[in-house]
């Protein structure tokens, strides 16, 4: 039950805030990042902050500003706050909360070296499992940013999206909001929208769109689920007989049913929505197309996936 009690500290910890950081120009050679998941199962890079190094950060797509917790400014020299600090006004589950901003002086991972940064300096260190350093997707330049789990290693270059070799690939549309990624989701037949949360170790679905798709309660799993994160009605398991992303679909998913402030802040409370997190993004390789605002998956052909997935071919698999 690992994984349920991960979710529950990600539905503690998710935050949006509503200030967006733009990321700095993409240099000549490409820029490579390794990445790995951790034992929270949390996608996560290591960093040195002003030259100091020994400390890790989440890459979340789910993110529109910087995060550093107090532990990790102390260590590499970053002041706190004064009372007279800018404050940047995160919204989290349950409501929403100022947080005064620091300055980072520099920030390097893998041969990406990021200049002057504002961030958010965290003092919740009290919730287990919550990222405490966030770097949003937005601080990785480039025309593409391309995740392949396959191989722990983010890409950042100039143009199109690679072809991968093998693998079955298709690409769907997405829009930004606020700095966040959407992309339309089917679940029985039913569209949705789905929110692209690599800061997130578990899919899920509101209240909303469980009704709309008419996903079976699973009782069994629901039980367990609250039994070890000690949650009560608002947190259950439903199974969707098909879930769509592009031209993937899953068969007999077992997804989440919660509703956190997440989605009221978004305005998706009565709308039929989701979080799609590490659980089915890390099968594929994600490529994220900025010029033209598409998402390509490109599922790798090896086995032991642990999920009953089918492609839906179209006489063009890559628009």
């Amino acid at each position: 039950m690992a994984q349920s009690r991960g979710f529950a500290r990600q539905l503690a910890a998710m935050a949006v805030v509503s200030l967006l950081w733009a990321a700095p120009a993409l240099a000549a050679e490409r820029l490579i990042v390794p990445f790995e998941i951790n034992e929270l199962q949390h996608m996560v890079v290591d960093v040195e902050i002003n030259g100091t190094g020994g400390m890790t950060a989440v890459l979340d797509t789910a993110a529109t500003f910087p995060m550093l917790d107090s532990r990790a400014a102390g260590k590499s020299g970053v002041a706190p706050p004064g009372e007279r600090a800018r404050k940047v006004q995160i919204l989290g589950l349950n409501g929403i909360k100022d947080y005064a901003v620091v300055q980072v002086g520099a920030v390097k991972m893998g041969n990406l070296n990021l200049g002057a940064l504002d961030a958010a300096y965290n003092e919740d260190l009290d919730v287990p499992g919550a990222a405490a350093n966030v770097l949003p997707s937005a601080a990785f330049p480039g025309d593409v940013l391309e995740i392949n789990f396959e191989k722990g290693l983010i890409a950042m270059y100039n143009g199109r999206p690679d072809r991968k070799k093998s693998g079955v690939t298709d690409a769907l549309d997405f829009q930004t909001r606020d700095g966040l990624i959407f992309v339309d989701i089917r679940i029985n037949g039913k569209t949705g929208t789905g929110l692209i949360d690599t800061g997130s170790n578990l899919t899920y679905v509101n209240s909303a769109f469980a009704e709309a798709a008419k996903m079976r309660a699973n009782e069994e799993l629901t039980q367990r689920l609250q039994g070890a994160t000690g949650g009560g009605e608002d947190v259950r398991v439903a199974t969707a007989r098909k879930l769509g992303i592009g031209d993937f679909y899953f068969t007999g998913a077992e997804v989440m049913v919660a509703d956190p402030f997440l989605f009221e802040s978004l305005g998706l409370a009565m709308e039929p929505a989701m979080v799609i997190g590490l659980d089915y993004l890390s099968l594929f390789t994600v490529q994220f197309d900025r010029r033209r605002n598409k998402m390509l998956l490109t599922l790798p052909e090896v086995e032991g996936q642990g999920m009953a997935i089918t492609f839906n071919a179209r006489d063009t698999r890559i628009r």
